[in-house]
């Protein structure tokens, strides 16, 4: 059985821990951190990485390292190979464990959850982004926007995977809310999905599971 990982980069730490502690062979490709802000893009992006796996390398199962990113997984098509992936709507409820908690962690308080891999693309943006807004329109207009497109926002959760050292990320979390005025927490997580998405089993609804030349639909994408 030859299985391929297609998997974000923004969940690197976590899936090198879980090849590692699963004893999984899957071929991993690795896919750019910035996709998931376009969902249409990283659709496309997607189906090419998973055809280009089936032409080149002729896989048995294709395994996503994703969760449904804005529902970007809506129509892709597996090919001749059995295709698997979370039945999450993203990577940190994945690590979290379910909508539910993630809810009882934000306790009603916008939260920016970030793990290791997250730590550039995720706290560093807001910050940036005032930073940008604030060049770009002088001090009142651009604290405006910003509070316009992030106000909600008011606290920097590190998710503890326990697959990365914690300490400089939370160091750099705890700066960053700092300069922001925000609170900053950690919170316990795992890399279980991704252990069960390499080890199975997934069959007990917390996967899609899909047969060569069937297509993920937003059907499939409804989580109850």
């Amino acid at each position: 059985m030859k299985e391929v990982l297609i998997v974000c980069r923004m969940m690197e730490a976590e899936t090198r821990a879980a090849l590692e502690q699963t004893g999984s062979a899957a071929e991993v490709i690795w896919m750019d951190k910035g996709l998931h802000n376009k969902p249409e893009h990283l659709r496309e992006e997607l189906q090419a990485a998973m055809d280009a796996a089936e032409a080149e390398r002729h896989p048995d199962r294709v395994l996503l390292g994703y969760g449904f990113c804005g529902n970007a997984m809506d129509g892709l098509r597996a090919g001749n190979y059995e295709l698997i992936l979370p039945r999450i709507d993203d990577c940190i409820t994945m690590f979290i464990g379910s909508r539910q908690r993630k809810a009882e962690l934000e306790g009603g308080v916008g939260t920016m959850f970030q793990t290791s891999d997250w730590t550039e693309s995720t706290d560093k943006s807001l910050l940036g982004a005032r930073d940008r807004l604030i060049e770009k329109y002088g001090e009142d207009d651009g604290q405006y926007l910003y509070d316009m497109m992030y106000g909600n926002y008011r606290r920097i959760a590190v998710l503890d995977t326990h697959c990365y050292p914690l300490e400089p990320v939370v160091e750099q979390a705890e700066a960053v809310a700092a300069a922001l005025g925000f609170e900053c927490r950690v919170f316990d997580a795992s890399n279980d999905f991704l252990r069960r998405l390499l080890a199975g089993p997934w069959d007990d609804g917390s996967f899609i599971v899909k047969s060569p030349g069937e297509v993920i639909t937003g059907r499939d994408l409804r989580i109850e």
